[in-house]
């Protein structure tokens, strides 16, 4: 008999969970500047490669390098920043 009390005083409790509604919020992704991610200009290579030719391309490949790191570093900042966005939103 105190079972079916309990029951009875509970239930009203479950049944009011089936009425919550889940509603998806779309957030409006920002697009990635174009200098981003741009391509890379590849360097020259001169035919025929000499010993000279060789340390400026070495130099020039370098620098493409350093300008894809570069990139690479601002796609990262910009997603630590839209990261921390979201979890600031939670």
């Amino acid at each position: 008999m105190m079972i079916v009390l309990h029951v009875l005083c509970l239930l009203p409790l479950l049944t009011g969970c089936g009425n919550s509604r889940t509603v998806y919020v779309s957030v409006p992704v920002a697009p990635l500047p174009a200098s981003l991610t741009s391509d890379t200009p590849v360097p020259f290579i001169p035919n025929p490669l000499t010993y000279g030719a060789s340390l400026e391309l070495n130099v020039s490949l370098l620098s493409a390098l350093g300008q894809c790191n570069i990139d690479k570093a601002g796609i990262r900042s910009i997603e630590m920043r839209r990261n921390a966005l979201l979890a600031a939103g939670k």
